[in-house]
């Protein structure tokens, strides 16, 4: 008996990584997390439609979540250098970003040109953070605040959930140099070490401030 038990848990230690493959690649109702698999992910038709990884950042962790259904990119930051969350809407063409600190919301168009394609989200995410201290890789978007946004409906329902009753800006997309515009105050979100999110005032003095990292 005891023999039986022994050689179960080696042959069980041995397939662990194959076992973790497939569930990632092909499917299953387990998540994976930080490399290990826990119960929970949705399950429907042969194929993991839920699948999220975390990875750790100074100070806390980022955890990415894909829903593969509704093709909806969620990712968290906890961390002592600032808590937000950003969900990357790819059926609508929509980001949406809340800060923790500052219970405010922001919505922007998706630009498909930067943002990581949605199929390939996790490999470049994993990819990335496992990079460290072997260069910036990170691309960077700013955005100006616009006007608020007095009905999200039209942006999906996550964002919806993630916004109410938060203060909600509309914000646009600006190119070029950081040197050619005005900024004032800049929110940063530095996401999966794949994209810089820059949430910006618009300064109508003309006095560029610094940018406020999360």
């Amino acid at each position: 008996m005891k023999l039986t038990i022994v050689a179960t848990v080696l042959l069980g230690l041995l397939l662990t990584p194959s076992l973790a493959e497939y569930l990632q690649q092909t499917g299953g109702n387990d998540q994976i997390i930080g490399g290990q698999i826990i119960g929970g992910g949705d399950f429907v038709g042969g194929t993991q439609q839920i699948i999220t990884k975390q990875f750790t950042v100074v100070g806390g962790f980022q955890i990415l979540t894909i829903n593969k259904a509704w093709r909806v990119a969620t990712i968290e930051q906890r961390s002592s250098q600032g808590s937000w969350k950003t969900i990357w809407n790819y059926n609508r063409g929509y980001i949406a970003s809340r800060v923790q600190s500052t219970g405010t919301c922001y919505v922007s168009v998706m630009n498909r040109n930067v943002i990581p394609r949605f199929d390939s989200l996790i490999f470049q995410a994993e990819q990335n953070m496992g990079l460290k201290g072997q260069g910036q890789l990170t691309k960077e978007i700013t955005y100006v605040v616009q006007s608020p946004v007095r009905d999200l409906t039209s942006y999906g329902t996550d964002i919806v959930a993630m916004c109410r009753g938060l203060t909600t800006y509309l914000t646009y997309e600006v190119y070029g140099s950081h040197n050619t515009y005005n900024y004032g105050t800049c929110t940063v979100l530095d996401v999966l070490r794949l994209v810089d999110l820059r949430y910006c005032l618009s300064d109508n003095k003309g006095v560029k401030q610094g940018f406020q990292p999360f």
